[in-house]
């Protein structure tokens, strides 16, 4: 059988080949300097190339995370949307081994980076994701470090690797002991939406996830029942859940791997009457004229959709990127409150906001800046949208609840059990 995925490559986004990985054959460098020179060098910036293309009889299949691109180079046809989910799979692992993934952290960690994709790989196809594996396959490159952010400090497990060969649930080994047991789940919803500058929603939806960090000892067999389980569509589950049961009861039956890890991921139902809104409003003027533009920006608590229950309740990390035309020369920035910068390599207006609550209210972030455009060039004649970024702790959009969370089996021990909730921003655009 051929190889899912022939090659990958880690770019820096300056063209330089990070780490390599072979499953069958080994294509030479040329492919990958192929695709940068071919389709990243020829675009505006490295956010503009899409994820797939093709060149010759190569098919390039690619995810951008910060400064580094994941490249999958294909010599035949392949599911390419499993492919993508594999690759940001690879990143988040490396996140929670290397702390951030970035050039250098890769190439300080070369071979547990190599090892890392030896495990989770076989001849291309995807083999484990599990960190609670992993780490015991692959030890971390600050054991004790990891242990702090998984097991804080009271978790003596000695099983050797060998004791997941026998065990019926490949993603938990036995022998799993700790002090403080407790289990907590996050609650994240992220709103996917374009808005006209008018303020009115043009597509709306929801992708929610349940995440779940487990120090539970032995072999615990949890339920979680919902108060409002109709809230939920077309979820997709961790290994670890018993479908069926879902099936029948909307419940969740579960096996849960030790650590943390995806429990579940769903969209949310749309809500009866309209579609989901945020919880502020974003008023755009952007205007070009010949040599230059002026743009404006007044953001403020929205009347509609999530109101904020309280003046301690607020909006968290609020980012607005404006993408401006790439024959912009110099731009002058006069923002309030939080800092505004012009990224001259990207082209975009940067404005980090911060904190949005009711105390601020009355003081509505405004931000003006004036653009300069080269004397050769055109007049713009698209005008570019707002992308919003933030965090909204405490709240859910689909109000998704916890009935019960349940220890099925374990009688030793009455485990701590925390649920909290958070929306924030996806893909969210608004048009100008």
């Amino acid at each position: 059988k051929g190889a899912m995925i022939n090659s990958l490559f880690i770019l820096s986004t300056g063209g330089c080949i990070v780490i390599e990985k072979h499953w069958k054959g080994k294509l030479p460098r040329a492919v990958a300097d192929e695709f940068f020179t071919e389709f990243v060098l020829t675009a505006n910036s490295p956010k503009e190339v899409l994820p797939v293309v093709t060149a010759g009889k190569y098919t390039y299949i690619h995810v951008l995370h910060c400064d580094l691109i994941f490249l999958a180079v294909l010599a035949g046809e392949a599911p390419v949307m499993m492919i993508l989910e594999i690759l940001q799979n690879i990143i988040d692992t490396l996140d929670k081994y290397l702390d951030d993934v970035t050039e250098d952290s890769i190439r300080d960690n070369f071979v547990i980076t190599y090892e890392l994709l030896e495990e989770m790989l076989d001849n291309g196809f995807p083999m484990s994701f599990e960190l609670s594996l992993l780490k015991d396959l692959v030890p971390p490159p600050s054991f004790a470090k990891l242990l702090d952010r998984i097991r804080p400090g009271d978790s003596s497990s000695s099983a050797p690797v060998t004791a997941l060969d026998n065990s019926a649930v490949p993603w938990r080994k036995h022998g799993i002991k700790y002090a403080n047991n407790e289990v907590f789940f996050d609650v994240i919803e992220s709103l996917h939406t374009v808005i006209d500058r008018d303020g009115k929603v043009l597509a709306a939806d929801v992708e929610g996830r349940v995440e779940c960090n487990c120090r539970l000892s032995g072999m615990p067999d949890m339920l979680i029942t919902f108060n409002n389980p109709e809230v939920i569509e077309d979820v997709n589950f961790h290994a670890c859940v018993d479908g069926r049961r879902f099936d029948a009861s909307r419940d969740l039956q579960f096996v849960p791997p030790d650590g943390q890890f995806t429990l579940m991921g769903y969209t949310a139902a749309n809500p009866p009457g309209g579609a989901y809104q945020a919880p502020f409003y974003v008023q755009p003027q952007i205007s070009f004229s010949d040599g230059g533009g002026r743009v404006s920006l007044m953001v403020g608590l929205a009347k509609g959709g999530m109101l904020l229950k309280s003046s301690d309740e607020s909006i968290t990390e609020m980012k607005l990127t404006i993408p401006l035309p790439s024959t912009v020369d110099s731009c002058t920035i006069d923002a309030s409150p939080g800092n505004a910068m012009f990224d001259f390599s990207t082209k975009e207006i940067v404005w980090e906001i911060g904190k949005l609550s009711k105390s601020k209210a009355s003081n509505s972030p405004t931000l003006t800046a004036n653009v300069s455009i080269r004397s050769d060039a055109p007049r713009p004649s698209v005008s570019p949208p707002v992308i919003v970024d933030y965090v909204h702790a405490h709240q859910s959009f689909s109000g998704l609840k916890f009935d019960k969370v349940t220890l099925l089996n374990e009688k030793k021990y009455k485990p701590y059990k925390g649920v909290r909730c958070q929306s924030q921003a996806g893909h969210f655009v608004i048009r100008t």
